[in-house]
């Protein structure tokens, strides 16, 4: 597992990496499963970060209204995000910031499967 930045609060970036299992367990994993895998209704969380590539994408991540609406300050949000990432099989790390993360949040998707399949859809 690769570091995470020190979460303010947390003591060190192993801290901030168990914080982020933490968050992970009670804001996402209840849907998206503990590995990260999802089911036939939440989309997968593994090898997401293609997304980042995309015109929107990153925006798209931040504005699902999972993250939008998760009971999570912005910077342990930018931090569980980021753990995300580096956890399950993406090969790109995501470096939210909080800043990023509150701007984007207030405008949730108001239809995210809309969304995803644009950004899935080959340019041109």
């Amino acid at each position: 597992m690769a570091a995470l930045a020190v979460v303010p609060g947390a003591a060190s970036a192993a801290d901030a990496d168990a914080l982020a299992v933490h968050d992970y367990l009670l804001s996402c994993g209840g849907c998206h499963g503990l590995d990260g895998a999802g089911s036939a209704r939440v989309p997968s969380l593994r090898g997401i970060d293609h997304l980042l590539a995309r015109p929107g994408g990153r925006a798209y991540v931040l504005r699902v209204p999972g993250v939008a609406s998760a009971p999570l300050p912005d910077v342990r949000l930018a931090a569980l995000l980021d753990w995300i990432f580096v956890n399950f099989q993406n090969r790109t790390a995501a470096a939210f910031r909080a800043s990023e993360v509150a701007a984007a949040r207030a405008t949730p998707l108001v239809d995210p499967k809309a969304a995803r399949a644009a950004l899935e859809r080959p340019p041109g």
